[in-house]
């Protein structure tokens, strides 16, 4: 990838600076090369005076794309317009992105700049779990707008859970759920994604996660069971000995294909719990006379049945890290598990798509995605996940954290990563989110994600990310802090409440979703019989839920003047006097008490580092924010 020094690669730049303006007064398209519909559209929702944009693109595409084609483009400001190149019309869309970008951010002012540009991984996706909340398609399209601006190019959707069967199937109505989408809306979206260079990938987890399907047909599993409202792993799997699943699953896949016409389709395979196939004799039986070993070879069986439908019906298959086993035929790894399980996949020779480090459900700051590059030694990987359990921001989860170690169980370090780490995927799944949160909950985070996947293995400032994502941030579809404000408008808080607000954040990783008595048991190992906080039907409608997962505000404390420090402790100081959401009033308390301690500071000189620092926090879901900056400054005083 190479650019000018004004303008690096990366899904977003930063600003440009020339005196030499633009004489543009209207946009007039000259098309150097055959006319592409896709680009002229996408030109024409830019709201912007362009001058002449002379575009040409080698190989005009009127299908979806595919994995590994050419998303290379040039692009160059003139004295009366834009240049505008490209291999193919999914490069020249990344062009017209840079160029919204440009419009936007720096008012097209300058000429004379020039990007040559292409992307470092072929598969940058994004997974939106539709299953355990159902996100309205009009929430997904502008998942797919924001998605475009930042150049990735696959969205994962997990369509079926134990919750919830948001598949359109004719052949199988039981299974569907009673909120799920139309065979026309997932049309409407494979196009809308196609017009805008992404792919879409559908999930069909199996043989666990189908609590949904066999409280419809438990003719599929081994035992009558109910629908589930909860979360976690369930018992519930497919037979993996019956025929009618195989050609129940035929049908399906049929109907898959139909829908989605990407190469790709996944198959889940994550989280099986072994009781159901290890306390039935029948299959213990099979496994025997197979020669399959375990519930592990079961598992790797069934993978090999599923396989070769797909196969048949010319489809490729992906499937969760679970699925390594040595009777694999090859498929496409999604890696989660830890950085380890990217290695055992490359050392088995198979693909790899790394999640491992990209879970935005996780709550994690925006910088902790940013430099966890999928390209770095399994022993830089692992460094960087140890190093999360000694960071301030996670010592409240850091014992959970270390559960994780386990999955580094029989590790084994590839020999290369060239030509088989097909890219990455940052996962959002929806326990705890809903089409109203969904926005606020993913581009917070995803930005630093695309710019991990897109930009060449150096990009690494942190700070000048941040520099470039608040702008960013403002623009639609993103919108973060207008949106945030106009929901915790609505729970009733006032200008001053959400400013303070602003400098919380929610707990991290999955302490929401377990709370305190899971969390403790999932360290000490016996997690499944205690109940966790949420459900499907727990509404999503307090303040946590609506908050940023990363407190930009907190973040500009580092910098703010001593004057602007003094008043915003008089402001915190007087926090109490608010009339607070019941679960916010101890933060907002908290805040209060760190307003008096910094005034303290502010006056005396005093050392109140130790007192600050105690009240970070769990309080309740809450964390403050302002914690971690305000020691590091103070420390640096």
């Amino acid at each position: 990838m190479n650019t000018d020094a004004a303008c690096p690669a990366t899904p977003f730049p930063q600003r440009v600076a020339s005196a030499v303006p633009l004489q543009a007064a209207t946009t007039e398209i000259l098309w150097q090369s055959a006319e592409d519909p896709r680009i002229a559209a996408r030109l024409a929702e830019l709201d912007a005076d362009l001058g002449q944009v002379r575009v040409s693109v080698d190989a005009v595409e009127s299908g979806v794309p595919q994995l590994d084609v050419d998303e290379s483009y040039t692009l160059e400001t003139l004295s009366d317009g834009v240049r505008l190149q490209a291999a193919t019309t999914w490069g020249a869309l990344h062009a017209v992105s840079t160029l919204r970008q440009i419009c936007t951010l720096h008012d097209l002012s300058a000429h004379g700049l020039s990007v040559e540009d292409h992307p470092r991984f072929s598969w940058r996706g994004l997974l939106v779990d539709v299953a355990r909340h159902f996100i309205p398609l009009d929430v997904l399209l502008r998942v797919v707008d924001g998605m475009a601006l930042l150049k990735m190019n696959v969205l994962h959707l997990h369509l079926t859970d134990d919750q919830g069967f948001r598949f359109p199937s004719a052949a199988f109505p039981e299974l569907v759920s009673d909120e799920a989408y139309g065979v026309a809306e997932l049309s409407m979206l494979v196009t809308h994604a196609a017009d805008r260079g992404i792919r879409v990938v559908p999930e069909i987890d199996v043989p666990g996660h189908v609590q949904s399907w066999l409280a419809a047909r438990p003719d599929w599993g081994l035992h009558e069971i109910d629908p589930t409202r909860r979360f976690g792993v369930h018992k519930a799997c497919l037979n993996p000995n019956d025929e009618a699943v195989y050609a129940a699953l035929t049908t399906l896949f049929k109907e898959v294909a139909a829908v989605f016409p990407d190469d790709y389709v996944h198959i889940g395979g994550d989280e099986v719990h072994p009781a159901w196939w290890s306390e039935d004799a029948a299959l213990q039986a099979f496994i025997e006379e197979q020669g399959l070993g375990d519930v592990r070879g079961l598992q790797a069986y069934f993978n090999r049945r599923v396989h070769g439908i797909l196969e048949r019906l010319g489809k490729r298959v992906v499937g969760w890290d679970e699925v390594l086993h040595p009777g694999m035929p090859k498929l496409t790894v999604q890696n989660w598990r830890g950085a380890t399980t990217r290695d055992r996949a490359l050392a088995d020779g198979l693909a790899c798509i790394v999640s491992s480090g990209f879970y935005l459900d996780l709550f994690y700051p925006a910088d902790v995605h940013y430099r966890y590059d999928i390209a770095l030694s399994q022993a830089e990987l692992t460094a960087q996940e140890d190093a999360l359990q000694t960071d301030l921001r996670f010592q409240h989860v850091a014992d959970g954290m270390a559960w994780t170690r386990q999955w580094r169980d029989g590790a084994v370090e590839a020999e290369s990563l060239s030509g088989r780490l097909l890219g990455g995927e940052a996962c959002l799944w929806s326990e705890l989110v809903d089409g109203a949160t969904l926005e606020t909950r993913l581009f917070s985070r995803l930005p630093a994600v695309a710019e991990r996947f897109w930009s060449a293995a150096g990009t690494l400032d942190a700070d000048n990310f941040y520099a470039r994502l608040g702008p960013l941030l403002a623009m639609p579809p993103f919108v973060i802090a207008l949106r945030e404000e106009s929901q915790l408008q609505a729970l009733g808080l006032n200008a001053a409440q959400i400013a303070a607000a602003r400098y919380l954040e929610p707990v991290k990783w999955y302490a929401r979703l377990l709370g305190e008595t899971a969390l403790a048991a999932r360290i000490a190992g016996s997690e499944m019989p205690q109940a966790r906080p949420y459900t499907c039907d727990t509404p999503l409608n307090r303040v946590v839920d609506f908050l940023s997962p990363e407190s930009l505000s907190a973040r500009a404390l580092r910098d703010m003047e001593v004057s602007e420090l003094e008043q915003l402790a008089a402001v915190w100081t007087r926090l109490e006097d608010e009339a607070w959401p019941e679960d916010v009033a101890a933060p907002a308390a908290a805040l209060a008490e760190i307003g008096r301690l910094l005034a303290r500071y502010l006056q005396t000189g005093e050392d109140v580092r130790g007192e600050i620092g105690s009240l970070y926090g769990p309080h309740g879901e809450y964390m403050i924010a302002a914690v971690p900056p305000l020691l590091e400054r103070l420390a640096g005083s």
